[in-house]
């Protein structure tokens, strides 16, 4: 299982390369939320390599992407580290809206959380992400748009 995870892992830190994006592109991106940095993407599920995608239950296809966020806070020293948090989402187009139902995935120090979604070609989905690193304040909200492509 190690295997596994440090696979999914290097694929989600290669994605950028793998389209030939870089991560202030469409790859990958990033909204900061006082001393947190959320990192965020949506890529198709085709991306996942099949042994990793049935060792998670993850249903590869190319109308399924995978929703994914990655949390860090920073440090007084610069540092950042994988913060752990309460996170609930939704995505929508003109007409409908899904919950997203995130699962998280540890990999040695990496905290991440996937949510699968199914979608048409040429969609326009809107994300919503309630992201909550502390239960003590209000959780932040994280609100991105990505047009969906069945082949991409």
């Amino acid at each position: 299982m190690p295997y596994l995870l440090s696979r999914l892992a290097l694929l989600l830190s290669i994605i950028p390369t793998i389209l030939g994006l870089s991560l202030t592109a469409n790859a990958d991106q990033k909204k900061t939320f006082g001393k947190y940095d959320v990192h965020y993407s949506v890529f198709n599920s085709t991306f996942i390599n099949p042994e990793v995608a049935k060792a998670y239950g993850i249903t590869r296809g190319n109308n399924r992407a995978l929703v994914n966020i990655a949390v860090h806070k920073r440090l007084a020293t610069g540092e950042t580290v994988p913060q752990q948090v309460i996170i609930k989402g939704s995505s929508s187009d003109l007409v409908h809206s899904v919950e997203l139902p995130f699962t998280e995935v540890r990999e040695q120090e990496a905290i991440y959380y996937l949510a699968e979604l199914k979608f048409h070609h040429k969609e326009m989905r809107t994300f919503t992400i309630k992201i909550q690193p502390d239960p003590k304040i209000a959780a932040y909200t994280l609100k991105f748009s990505k047009t969906l492509y069945k082949d991409q």
